[in-house]
């Protein structure tokens, strides 16, 4: 019985030493899509040498300045609500485990 126990304490503690792994690198991933979207977006609006104006009129680093930088914009957006969803997880998951307590009854003066 005490072997079963044992076991089944090491398998808890390897998924969850896999699940907290697996959380950093979910949680590397969006950060690198939201601030790769955002700084590409801004990369292709500045003006550049190229060899065909973008859209917009003007010499851009990315010949298809408007349209791309709203792909990028949109793919740093989608980065943040998974950032958001995974931010609401963690406050559900880990709602009980840490409650709050209240400063103001160990203020009072008696």
């Amino acid at each position: 019985m005490k072997k079963l126990k044992r076991k089944n304490l090491a398998v808890k503690v390897v998924l969850k030493v896999v699940k907290s792994t697996f959380i950093l690198i979910y949680l590397t991933l969006i950060v690198g899509l939201i601030a790769g979207g955002f700084s590409a977006g801004i990369l292709t609006m500045l003006p550049d040498e190229a060899s065909k104006p973008c859209y917009l009129g003007y010499y851009a680093h990315c010949s298809f300045t408007p349209y791309s930088t709203l792909i990028l914009f949109a793919m740093a957006m989608v980065g943040t609500i998974l950032l958001i969803r995974l931010a609401r997880y963690f406050k559900r998951q880990y709602k009980n485990s840490y409650k709050s307590r209240s400063i103001v009854p160990a203020l009072m003066i008696k």
